[in-house]
This record gives structure tokens, C-alpha cells and sequence, in this order.
């Protein structure tokens, strides 16, 4: 399904997402940190305000395993 293929792709960008957040910011990986950013924020942002102060660091988890959920119940 296109559905479940799509959620699969964005779920690796969320991952990459994580990865990202590990490495040094420079030249290389400056573009591909905004590129990444502008696709993970606009479902990140309202997970952040939900979760309580320290667990804003975990947003990114909390979404890749609520898309992983979301593909086994499609």
C-alpha cells in the first residue's frame, strides 16, 4: 500500500532526524540538517508542547514508534 510505503519513508527520516542530532554541525551536514528539519518539525512541534519539559529531547522517539504503530495497525 502507498500509504504504509510513504509512513516507511518518513519514518527514515525521522530517523535520520535522531542521527543528525549526533553529529558536529558543518558545511556537509548543515543542508542536510535543514532539509530534514523542515520535513520532521511540522509533526514534532505539537509533540514537543505535548510532552512534559524534560521529555522534549524524546519527540523524535515518541514519533518514529508512533508511526511504527501506525503502519502495523494499517
Amino acid at each position: 500500500m502507498l500509504i504504509i510505503q510513504l509512513l516507511e519513508v518518513y519514518s527514515y527520516i525521522v530517523v535520520a532526524s535522531m542521527v543528525l542530532t549526533w553529529l558536529p554541525v558543518n558545511g556537509t551536514t548543515r543542508s542536510l540538517t535543514r532539509l530534514v528539519d523542515a520535513l520532521t518539525e511540522p509533526l514534532l512541534r505539537p509533540l514537543r508542547k505535548a510532552l512534559p519539559q524534560g521529555g522534549q529531547n524524546w519527540a523524535r522517539v515518541v514519533l518514529y514508534f508512533g508511526l511504527v504503530v501506525l503502519m502495523r495497525l494499517i
